[in-house]
């Protein structure tokens, strides 16, 4: 759920610390820019240690995750993989991200190169607003002959997972359960599960929604089904998804849930995946004048007329 709240009671940011991933030099430009800038504007600038490590920016001070957990801000400096893994790593920090675009699309990291001077002073000054994005809590389970239950991997998502069997059309049978009541069983090359954020990733690309971040709810889109009646379907965000695998012949295959585009869990047709909404939200801060439906309308062409 993303509530979107701006006005007086935003603090203003006095430290700050700066992720990115994206091992470039041009990247490592930015980042000294931002930290020079924010300096001028009073700011204390930190990295964390892997974005040190990674841009052999040893004169820039930096701090572990455990310190990181008291400051104002974290800077995210790349393009929307870079938040979408920073989210995962350190949304339990509860420390707000604002993401600065050095990639391509930018939906997450809106704030442009162009605009990053004005959008930081402004942002620094308390004049922003904050909104909440829910990621998914998506875990892997295997229960063996005598019934016991063993975690085979976990991973959060902050857009979506996609559970499919890693090979290219290739088609599996797997049973959809919500709360513990079936929903349907579908046989097709997988199925997306997303958040709201996600509606305009993979999940758009197979035909999914375009969902409001600030609603409080999943989605579930089949990815190829073998069905003339089977549509994407919206559900409360707080209830619990299950994906059990139905086999022929107790035949074991392979089956690869993928979190974000960025971590896989490999499993098989014996296991069962759970998803649900991780207990904390990402906090997102957008500087003063962001605005949603223009974002789909220069990022996605949304509304553009065909002739």
């Amino acid at each position: 759920m993303a509530n979107i709240a701006q006005g007086l009671e935003n603090k203003q940011i006095k430290q700050v610390v700066i992720v990115s991933k994206v091992y470039q030099r041009p990247v490592a430009g930015a980042i000294r820019e931002i930290v020079s800038f924010l300096n001028k504007l009073g700011v204390e600038a930190f990295l964390d240690q892997n974005t040190q490590v990674g841009f052999n920016l040893t004169d820039l001070p930096c701090l572990s995750r455990k310190q990181m957990r008291d400051k104002d801000l974290i800077i995210v400096v790349g393009g929307d993989g870079s938040m979408l893994g920073a989210a995962r790593t350190l949304v339990d920090l509860n420390v707000p991200m604002l993401g600065v675009n050095r990639g391509h699309l930018g939906l997450l990291t809106d704030v442009s190169p162009k605009d990053l001077k004005q959008a930081l002073t402004q942002v620094v000054n308390g004049n922003y607003s904050k909104e909440e994005r829910v990621l998914l809590d998506v875990r892997v389970f295997r229960t063996d002959e005598d019934g016991a239950g063993e975690l085979v991997g976990q991973s959060l998502a902050l857009n979506e997972t996609v559970i499919h069997s890693g090979t290219m059309a290739h088609m599996m049978t797997f049973k959809v359960s919500i709360n513990d009541k079936e929903m349907y069983s579908l046989r097709g090359d997988g199925i997306i599960v997303n958040t709201p954020t996600g509606s305009t990733a993979y999940s758009l690309s197979a035909g999914g929604p375009i969902i409001e971040p600030h609603l409080d709810v999943l989605a579930l889109v089949p990815m190829f089904p073998q069905s003339l009646n089977c549509s994407p379907i919206i559900i409360p965000g707080k209830n619990k998804v299950q994906i059990d695998f139905i086999c022929q012949n107790d035949t074991q295959e392979w089956v690869n849930i993928n979190c974000d585009g960025q971590v896989t869990v490999r499993a098989d047709t014996r296991c069962q995946v759970s998803i649900r909404q991780h207990r904390t939200p990402l906090t997102l801060i957008h500087p003063e004048g962001y605005d949603y439906y223009s974002l789909l309308r220069q990022k996605l062409g949304f509304g553009r007329s065909l002739v």
